[in-house]
């Protein structure tokens, strides 16, 4: 008995031995980490353990979004190829450069006979043209200076030739000392040659419908032709043809491709509307057609006269430092035939 109460005091007495050990320990230990003071450090805020944990919730897969509506797929992504495999990028192209205009007398807007490319503007089918009745015609000329007097300058003449097939026309005033002749076509007068008179001798320009090409014997070049194209002494016949065809085509603007002796343009002229012109035949009453040329141009102004056929009675050639007018003297049949002997 008294064995089993001494063993129960030993236990005792070595369990309060290492409770005062572990005491003593935890002592030493805060005092080596602290200030020699006892007294525990202050926890941090509990803001700041908040911003440093990581809350379970937030680590659960978040629940799937609403499907988005289908869309096509984008094309496939080109293969990468080595540099060296790799081909150069396709340079832009340039766009064209404006063409250059030349100068002629007269020209609004005057084309280089070497462009290359479509004709300037198709007009087939555009006017109808019925060929005036041969006719010859006897101007009188009058010369005026910018700002000054005008004073007489000789006569001048139009003859027109023709079976309704085939024509001549040869005329010399304003426009100078002018040739052309050729047949009757689709589209009108159908020049095949045409020759102007200059100092250095005469510049010839031949019209060639089959190759759909005019030739420029003067410079030794080409431009493609035209439907309804005419040489600079057609071009009045063709206006007359014109309202001789049909009346109600002369209004508003009248275009027409002009072949000179260098180049080929369009020659746009508005119709002014009806003025009365006193010829050495009587006042007659004529459609003006003035020619919408651009600054530093010559323009030329034509005035047609149904009672004589749509014949020409009157043109003007200003040039800006002077002006050349002939106006009908007479007016009568063409003699000779419609082609050169």
């Amino acid at each position: 008995m008294k064995i089993a109460v001494l063993t129960r005091n030993r236990r005792v007495l070595v369990l309060c031995a290492c409770s005062a050990a572990a005491h003593f320990a935890l002592i030493e230990l805060l005092a080596a980490h602290g200030t020699g003071t006892t007294t525990p450090e202050p926890s941090p805020p509990a803001a700041d353990l908040s911003v440093r944990l990581v809350p379970l919730a937030a680590t659960r897969a978040a629940p799937p979004r609403p499907a988005a509506p289908s869309v096509a797929a984008p094309p496939p992504a080109a293969p990468v190829l080595p540099r060296a495999q790799r081909a150069a990028p396709e340079a832009p192209s340039a766009p064209a450069a404006p063409e250059a205009l030349s100068s002629a007398p007269g020209s609004a807007a005057a084309v280089p006979v070497d462009t290359p490319g479509p004709p300037l503007t198709q007009m087939p089918g555009r006017y109808r043209v019925r060929l005036p009745t041969a006719a010859l015609l006897t101007y009188d000329v009058v010369r005026q200076p910018a700002g000054g007097t005008p004073a007489p300058a000789g006569a001048a003449h139009l003859s027109w030739r023709t079976d309704g097939d085939r024509y001549v026309l040869d005329m010399d005033g304003a426009l100078g000392r002018l040739h052309s002749e050729g047949a009757s076509g689709d589209a009108g007068i159908a020049p095949e040659i045409a020759r102007e008179e200059a100092g250095g001798g005469p510049l010839v320009t031949e019209f060639d419908p089959a190759g759909h090409r005019v030739l420029f014997r003067a410079t030794g070049t080409e431009s493609p032709d035209n439907v309804g194209i005419q040489d600079r002494a057609s071009l009045l016949m063709q206006l007359a043809g014109i309202g001789l065809a049909e009346p109600d085509q002369v209004r508003d603007t009248i275009e027409v491709a002009v072949a000179g002796a260098r180049d080929l343009r369009i020659a746009r002229f508005r119709v002014l509307g009806q003025e009365a012109v006193a010829t050495r035949v009587g006042t007659l009453a004529a459609w003006h057609l003035a020619e919408l040329a651009a600054p530093g141009m010559a323009r030329l102004d034509v005035w047609i006269a149904p009672e004589q056929g749509w014949m020409p009675v009157r043109l003007r050639l200003d040039d800006g430092s002077a002006s050349v007018t002939q106006t009908l003297s007479a007016i009568g049949p063409a003699a000779g035939p419609p082609w050169n002997p």
